[in-house]
């Protein structure tokens, strides 16, 4: 009986093929939207996932500052400002740290020839290229000599390497960096591999240098912007946090006047921004997907009104309530159902056309699809019960009297 209901449901979709597609626009733009929608949010996830994890887990940084006024904005005190010597007492605070570089950074002109380019330029010590993963693609990376006499050395990030020699060999090559008292000449001596952005900085845009140059030749500062530290582990990072803290306290006597911050907790954190906002966008997308429901709806009235005789008829030879039912619901569910399939396509075909020519990060998971898909189902059974109802409850009577 099942069976031969749901061929009568299809043979009245298809002897109205237009109507049904029309009915139908609504859920699929709805279903398509959601798929874009969640393939953007879990693709800008996954790459944010993907940076913090190259620069390691097991990276802690420590900022000086409080906390104040009404927009939560960190400032900083003369005071509070650290020094190298601070950084010599983390380290030698627990055997679960195995490395800490002082920072120093702003952004400057930098110029070769013809060429410019603004860069982060940074000031660190050499174990900087194991606090940071850093790998190079020529050259080599600062060395301790290089702190010892301030030499006038930079490495350089691949997107700094591509904008000022486009056509031409960096290594060994000298490159001027504006201050606002002096212009700085430095030699390149390697080229990072591209990292992508991370820190909330683009890493391939920055030029790392000799942390005593930068302190004399750039900043003219004795003071350390942040301290880069590097647990011996991942499982160790909350033992390195803890010492960090102990450090900190007995400095300060204050826990708001620094900031120790972790990068799983900061995966942590960006990850949950993301699902979030991700849900939001596409919640916001789904409205479409009721708009939707409601066309079915008006539709499949609609429908009963054109089929009120045939219900009668049906009803007359022996047909029960919950035979008219089924039949109603199965139309509208199949409806549904057809405009979540071409959803799904489309909303495919979406994300990666945005993905080839856009150049966003998009990912099309299982699971946003089969999300998806269900709410085009529960759609057509949500808002096929009245209609369906109705139906079934002409009077098989009046409805053979219908014209």
């Amino acid at each position: 009986m099942f069976v031969e209901t749901f061929k009568i449901a299809v043979k009245s979709l298809i002897a109205n093929k237009l109507r049904s597609f029309l009915s139908i626009l609504g859920i699929v733009i709805g279903i398509a939207a959601v798929i874009i929608v969640i393939s953007i949010g879990e693709g800008t996830s996954y790459n944010i996932k993907e940076s913090i994890r190259s620069l390691g887990t097991n990276l802690i940084l420590v900022a000086p500052g409080k906390i104040g006024g009404k927009a939560g904005v960190r400032y900083v005190s003369l005071s509070d400002l650290f020094t190298e010597k601070d950084g010599e007492k983390i380290l030698n605070s627990s055997d679960a740290i195995i490395n800490v570089s002082p920072v120093i950074q702003k952004n400057l002109l930098v110029e070769y020839r013809r060429n410019n380019v603004d860069s982060q330029v940074v000031g660190a010590y050499a174990n900087y290229e194991d606090i940071l993963n850093v790998k190079l693609d020529e050259g080599r990376f600062l060395i301790p000599s290089d702190e010892n006499y301030k030499r006038r050395v930079a490495v350089i990030g691949n997107e700094v390497a591509e904008n000022l020699f486009p056509y031409e060999d960096s290594i060994g090559k000298t490159i001027v960096i504006n201050t606002a008292v002096s212009r700085q000449v430095f030699k390149i001596i390697g080229v990072m591999t591209p990292k992508g952005r991370a820190l909330f900085q683009n890493l391939d845009n920055m030029i790392i240098v000799p942390f005593s140059t930068a302190q004399t030749r750039l900043f003219h500062s004795k003071y350390v912007q942040l301290f880069a530290v590097q647990a011996k582990s991942t499982a160790d990072t909350k033992r390195a946090i803890d010492a960090i803290d102990r450090v900190m306290f007995a400095k300060y006597k204050d826990v708001d006047k620094y900031k120790i911050t972790s990068q799983e907790e900061l995966l942590s954190t960006m990850s949950e921004t993301s699902r979030t906002l991700t849900i939001m966008l596409a919640g916001i997308a789904a409205i479409s997907l009721l708009v939707g429901g409601i066309g079915i709806m008006n539709i499949m009235l609609v429908s009963v009104a054109e089929r009120t005789r045939e219900i009668g008829i049906r009803k007359a030879i022996g047909a029960k309530r919950r035979d008219i039912t089924t039949q109603f619901l199965l139309e509208s569910i199949l409806l549904t159902s057809l405009g979540g399939i071409i959803g799904v396509l489309l909303g495919i075909i979406g994300a990666t056309t945005i993905s080839n020519i856009g150049g966003w990060k998009t990912l099309i998971t299982p699971w946003s699809v089969a999300i998806a898909f269900s709410f085009s189902i529960l759609i057509g059974l949500f808002f096929g019960i009245y209609p369906a109802h109705k139906a079934a409850s002409l009077d098989p009577i009046e409805a053979l009297r219908y014209e």
